[in-house]
């Protein structure tokens, strides 16, 4: 562990060097994804307009719910893993994945860990500061238990995220033309910016599918909200937990049918 703690560390030294290298590409990812935050929440302004609650969330619950996806999915996770899995599609089809195979590290490490991108910084912060405006200004007490229960249960969310991401992206081993599959996991993800019940109004199959994929921001927005319960926190361990070592057995037996580009 200690030892991939300081390769981590190393990996968040040369990523920092390299965001000044590339600075034009640095500053439009920073415009882009402030962009895109924004947009976000004009999206639930919309959805809100003409009533004052969707699925049981009130309007309050929503732009919380809003602002959690924005810290969480559109912040964190698309600094440290997002763009590791564009990357993904690109090692399998050309064939790099032969070399990561030769280094002594854990392959799904190497996969995951490698690119950081520093930019999605500013956009955490300025959703954070959006989130604690809206619960001021909707009188909901912020208190020490509630963070500590957002960080807990916003942890677990991004693992089940991750671990769904890698459950599909793994499927590149038996079909690596399909280089557009991580656009369709960006789309995807776009169900937690809203309730879960949404879902089941859409499709009982996409509910099934997807249902995970919405507790990673409305667990965690409902405990900053004071109306999480402990089967909400349960139910999103355990998928986490779960949908972890399912992606780690299934990527080791998708492994054994890897045709390597030189054979």
């Amino acid at each position: 562990m200690k030892r991939y703690l300081r390769i981590y560390r190393c990996l968040l030294q040369l990523n920092y060097h390299r965001m000044f290298i590339h600075k034009t590409d640095t500053l439009s990812g920073v415009f882009g994804s402030i962009l895109w935050g924004f947009f976000s929440i004009i999206a639930m302004y919309i959805l809100t307009a003409r009533s004052s609650s969707v699925f049981g969330w009130s309007r309050t619950d929503l732009f919380v719910l809003v602002g959690v996806f924005n810290i969480l999915i559109g912040g964190i996770y698309r600094m440290f893993t997002s763009t590791n899995f564009d990357r993904f599609v690109y090692i399998i089809q050309r064939g790099e994945l032969d070399g990561l195979l030769l280094k002594p590290l854990n392959l799904q490490f190497a996969l995951s860990c490698w690119y950081i991108s520093y930019h999605y910084i500013l956009r955490v912060i300025l959703a954070v500061m959006y989130t604690v405006f809206v619960l001021g200004l909707s009188h909901v007490p912020i208190t020490f238990f509630s963070v500590l229960s957002f960080l807990f249960l916003g942890v677990f969310g991004l693992i089940t995220l991750y671990s769904f991401w890698f459950l599909i992206m793994t499927s590149l081993i038996w079909f690596p033309d399909l280089y557009n599959l991580t656009e369709l996991l960006y789309t995807t993800d776009n169900f937690s910016r809203y309730p879960p019940q949404i879902l089941w109004a859409i499709r009982l199959s996409v509910f099934i599918i997807f249902f995970p994929v919405t507790l990673t921001v409305s667990i965690p927005a409902k405990a900053l909200l004071h109306t999480a319960t402990t089967t909400d926190a349960v139910m999103l361990v355990a998928f986490g937990v779960g949908l972890l070592y399912c992606s780690g057995k299934f990527w080791q037996f998708a492994l054994r049918y890897y045709t390597s580009a030189n054979s």
